[in-house]
């Protein structure tokens, strides 16, 4: 027989208004009539009727998470991080990968009544005046990867690329290496891409200035091992002089120095690579690869955080997560030219 609020009641010798208060957290209990009502939930393992609490709540405690590739370990790292974060607060997340019209599962988290979307796809696969759409529907929202959304509409969390590919250009060029290649999953069209804009700076402030060795991505714009090993062909087949490789992503960079081994070049000897992220496998990679790192649990933590903190307070966050070179096996010093 189901277990009910009424069961929990008896056992705690407490109304039924005091066990919802309990657990909705929705008035001062004192600590006393807390612990007894706990207690007799525990022990008559006593589960809540969510959706029945959300009719009088208004919440769903339901959270949703839009992944742009979940084949990426980096999104991968970034989900467990928020839903870690969300199940301590109570919260049910779903994840869903985006492989579809994107739009449609916004449509759907209106139908569903979802509290709270964290929206980490890149933003060409949907329409931002969908993205506002969830917010006059009362969901809270909190982007990743998206420079135009209206930060007094929904929260962000971003990585600090500028100063990351900053990093790069700055080590490769104290290796001794000037022609250096960008291979961008997207391409200049693409407002969103910090790290597009900031190669193009960095070659700039370090009077390097090769710019015609950057290779940009082609509709539908992936980021993958074999989009890297892809790119880095065509930047081979192009003739063009380049010492060292910098990736979109760690995907990328694997796929590229696969394409430069399988071509005969040595990598670092002949050409270093660089990616983003540093995703489990760069560290396991042959050679290991040298790569900008950032905490994917954290930043899912912070996500969750700032998405809670507006379902609660109706305030919106903004977070910055700084990088960090970590120096492996697939850079080194440029040969003398």
């Amino acid at each position: 027989m189901k277990v009910t609020r009424a069961d929990v009641a008896r056992l705690a010798g407490v109304s039924t208004a005091t066990v919802s208060y309990v657990l909705n957290n929705s008035r001062s209990i004192s600590e006393k009539t807390r612990e007894r009502v706990m207690a007799a939930v525990r022990q008559l393992n006593y589960k809540p009727d969510l959706i029945a609490r959300s009719m009088t709540t208004n919440e769903t405690m339901q959270l949703s998470m839009m992944i742009n590739d979940i084949t990426n370990p980096f999104f991968s790292e970034i989900a467990v991080g928020f839903e870690n974060a969300a199940i301590k607060k109570g919260y049910f997340v779903n994840i869903c990968t985006g492989l579809k019209n994107v739009n449609d599962y916004f449509d759907n988290y209106v139908a569903r009544r979802i509290d709270g979307v964290f929206v980490a796809a890149v933003p060409n696969k949907f329409d931002l005046n969908k993205l506002y759409n969830l917010t006059d529907n009362g969901i809270k929202v909190i982007v990743s990867g998206n420079a135009q959304a209206d930060l007094k509409r929904v929260s962000a969390v971003e990585n600090d690329y500028a100063s990351g590919m900053d990093m790069a250009v700055s080590y490769l060029q104290q290796l001794g290496h000037r022609h250096i290649a960008y291979l961008s999953g997207f391409g200049k069209k693409h407002t969103f891409d910090r790290k597009l804009d900031a190669y193009l700076s960095a070659m700039q402030k370090y009077a390097l200035g090769k710019t015609e060795l950057l290779l940009e991505g082609r509709p539908p714009y992936h980021t993958s091992i074999k989009d890297g090993y892809a790119m880095a062909q065509e930047l081979i087949k192009s003739g063009k002089e380049f010492t060292a490789v910098i990736c979109t992503n760690d995907l990328m960079a694997m796929g590229a120095v696969s394409a430069l081994i399988d071509a005969g070049l040595q990598v670092p000897s002949d050409v270093s690579v660089i990616g983003f992220d540093d995703i489990a496998f760069s560290g396991m990679w042959r050679p290991s690869l040298t790569t900008l790192a950032v905490s994917k649990m954290e930043l899912g933590r912070r996500a969750f955080e700032l998405l809670y903190s507006n379902i609660k307070n109706g305030n919106t966050g903004y977070f910055l997560s700084g990088m960090e070179l970590k120096v492996r096996g697939s850079t080194a010093a440029a040969k003398r030219q």
